[in-house]
């Protein structure tokens, strides 16, 4: 048994036209696929170089602009709005700022630390610190006043059982 099949019927259309010879196909394929990825790593260089460049030029410009930004940000005027819509007087961040940094610098204990503003806590935790060094150097002279005391009064006694007194 012998099969044959004839490959110009495969490329033809269905009125008997070629439409593309097997070299033309396959031509056609590497040509689209070695294109495909030349685009593809054409992009992927592009969009690298692309991202290299942007970052270099917001860094530029962050660096020149961001004082004079940071300052008409600092320096802008603006009324604050309350939760129920009440309108303030017409403030600026800096002022806020200093008002809020003003407001945390007071010493306010509270019965919870959890409630404490920054400023009371470094106060007491400062405090506690100092307190505690106090009480350490306190504690060793005691500690070396007792013992100096309690030998004295032990070779007392010895010397007094053992008839030593030095009179």
């Amino acid at each position: 048994m012998k099969i044959e099949i004839d490959l110009e019927n495969i490329f033809r259309d269905e009125d008997g036209f070629p439409e593309e010879g097997l070299e033309e196909s396959i031509r056609r394929q590497v040509v689209s696929r070695l294109t495909e990825d030349y685009r593809k790593r054409l992009f992927q260089r592009f969009d690298q170089e692309l991202g290299e460049i942007m970052r270099e030029q917001i860094g530029k410009v962050m660096e020149e602009q961001m004082p004079a930004f940071v300052d008409d940000i600092l320096n802008a005027k603006y009324r604050p709005v309350g939760r129920y819509g009440d309108r303030g007087e017409e403030t600026t961040f800096r002022d806020e700022i200093i008002k809020s940094v003003t407001e945390e610098m007071q010493y306010r204990p509270q019965d919870y630390s959890h409630r404490e503003n920054a400023f009371t806590k470094a106060v007491k935790s400062i405090v506690e610190l100092k307190t505690n060094e106090i009480k350490k150097h306190l504690t060793e002279q005691v500690d070396t006043k007792f013992k100096t005391d309690a030998i004295a009064y032990a070779v007392r006694q010895l010397s007094e059982r053992l008839g030593l007194d030095k009179k």
